[in-house]
């Protein structure tokens, strides 16, 4: 690798190996961005070093480097690109066809099963949601995705307003927040009181709260 390499933006890089890239520069990242999600699952996301994802990937140190431009670049890619991917489907169905309220259930019934079934890693988001709130990779990370989620959600809670199937007082933008925060706060709650009631009951409660303060206004 060669110094103008090492000093070439990110996203330079990555343009360059998309048109040149083969097989086997694809399978080193995707094992990079596997073997960063697999450390960070197992000694935290401050744990994550670089030695030890590039172990875990098989790769060395340098491809950390030449791929992701630093290893908390390459960390934020793993952990918050997860997280896109298992909130896809969530946010793809609340654009869906159908009534919004329809909808919203829908995505908050889809969230639940989510974070059920991911319960195993709650702990390793939120450790990457604390650690990414100063300046960093994973904290610009973090906010993209906390703003994509917030923009997407309020665009459902407006046509919610507009058809008057919750309160006119309700602010889309800050109950997408909300909502989100509760979220946030729901999957910690269900770490730190595992028998207490489930995030299928908890969501349930907050969507009902959310419709109910429409009928009460009515």
């Amino acid at each position: 690798m060669t110094d103008g390499d090492q000093q070439q933006p990110t996203g330079q890089r990555r343009a360059r190996s998309a048109g040149q890239g083969n097989e086997a520069d694809a399978a080193t990242r995707a094992a990079l961005v596997q073997g960063a999600l697999d450390t960070a699952r197992a000694h935290g996301v401050a744990g994550a070093t670089s030695r030890r994802i590039a172990a875990a990937a098989g790769a060395n140190l340098a491809a950390i480097t030449y791929w992701f431009g630093s290893k908390d670049a390459l960390v934020a890619e793993a952990v918050f690109g997860d997280l896109e991917r298992r909130l896809a489907p969530v946010l793809d169905g609340l654009e869906a066809d159908g009534p919004p309220v329809i909808r919203l259930m829908g995505a908050l019934r889809d969230l639940t099963a989510e974070l059920e079934r991911s319960a195993d890693d709650v702990p390793l988001y939120l450790d990457a949601l604390v650690l990414g709130s100063g300046p960093s990779p994973l904290a610009e990370r973090g906010r993209q995705l906390m703003i994509h989620l917030r923009q997407r959600l309020a665009a459902v809670i407006r046509v919610l307003v507009s058809d008057g199937a919750v309160a006119a007082w309700i602010e889309p933008e800050a109950m997408a927040s909300l909502l989100i925060a509760a979220a946030n706060g729901t999957a910690l709650q269900t770490r730190l009181d595992p028998e207490g009631p489930a995030v299928s009951a908890v969501a349930a409660q907050l969507a009902n709260l959310l419709l109910a303060a429409g009928s009460a206004s009515g």
